[in-house]
């Protein structure tokens, strides 16, 4: 196929045109990437405090949970600007059933015993564009029932 003398630089035309929108896709995608990145991130945290707390004779040192969340999170036992963690305790008659306190008899038998980790992140915007917000809340939370030991 041959290009006329009236088709020269059409195809550098046609990529000014194209080239916009595809670096808008392909940085809307990483900007993805990283919110998904950091929603990962926050459940970690949440998760591995439960898991400590879940263990024997730490379901009520709430501020090691937090720290550990902190810590899964940030690198660091104090946090970052944005993120939160909170750790807290709770029982119940049967597995998904409705909170009691501890001190109540559930048919005879004690209450399942329940730490829950919950952690948020206010992750910001790595390249606004049109419409999509600047700052984005991402949480996470984690439900571990404490072990019994025998």
């Amino acid at each position: 196929m041959r290009i006329t003398r009236s088709e020269q630089g059409s195809s550098l035309i046609e990529l000014a045109l194209i080239l916009p929108f595809l670096l808008l896709i392909v940085f809307s995608l990483i900007d993805y990437a990283f919110y998904i990145q950091k929603a990962i991130l926050v459940q970690d945290a949440a998760s591995a405090a439960a898991a400590f707390g879940a263990v024997p004779g730490n379901s009520t040192n709430s501020a090691t949970m937090i720290d550990l969340a902190n810590y899964d999170a940030t690198g660091s036992f104090t946090g970052a600007t944005g993120f939160t963690a909170n750790a807290t305790n709770f029982y119940t008659c049967s597995p998904g059933g409705s909170q009691v306190t501890a001190t109540t008899s559930c048919s005879g038998s004690t209450p399942y015993h329940y730490v829950q980790v919950t952690t948020s992140l206010v992750a910001s915007n790595f390249l606004p564009i049109f419409g999509t917000p600047a700052n984005m809340t991402l949480k996470g939370s984690a439900i571990y029932r404490v072990e019994v030991t025998p």
